[in-house]
C-alpha cells in the first residue's frame, strides 16, 4: 500500500527558513526602536533635571540666599548665572544655565529677572 503525499500539506525547508528570516528581520528592527527609545527617555531625563537645578537658582538668587545645589537624580551639573543690567535700575537680568559636568554645552538656560535689592 503506498499513500501519496499532498504538497500542499506543510511547509518545506526554504519556506520556514525565509519566515525565520522574516521574523529576524522584524525583531530587529523592534530592538532597535527600543533602543533608540531608552536613549530619548534618557536625554528627556537629563533635561529635565537641568531645568529643576536652573529653575532653583533662579530662585534662589531671586530670594538672596546661597544655593549650591548642583546634583540631581544621580546628576551633577555646572550650573553658570550670568547678570545684566537692564534698562530699570531696580531690576537684574539673569540668565543661568545647566550642563552636564563634563559636556561644554548647556542642557537647559533660563532667564529670568530680579530686584537689584536682593543681589549681592
Amino acid at each position: 500500500m503506498t499513500t501519496t503525499r499532498d504538497s500542499q500539506a506543510g511547509f518545506t525547508l526554504i519556506e520556514a527558513l525565509i519566515a525565520m528570516a522574516v521574523l529576524a528581520l522584524g525583531a530587529m528592527s523592534l530592538l532597535s526602536a527600543a533602543e533608540e527609545n531608552t536613549k530619548r527617555i534618557s536625554d528627556v531625563t537629563d533635561r529635565t533635571s537641568a531645568r529643576w537645578l536652573a529653575d532653583y537658582r533662579l530662585t534662589a538668587l531671586r530670594l538672596g540666599i546661597p544655593s549650591e545645589l548642583d546634583e540631581m537624580m544621580g546628576l551633577r551639573f555646572k550650573i553658570e548665572n550670568r547678570m545684566q543690567e537692564t534698562s530699570d535700575s531696580n531690576l537684574i537680568q539673569i540668565t543661568v544655565g545647566a550642563a552636564l559636568v563634563g559636556e561644554n554645552q548647556a542642557l537647559f538656560v533660563l532667564d529670568g529677572y530680579a530686584s537689584a535689592q536682593v543681589l549681592p
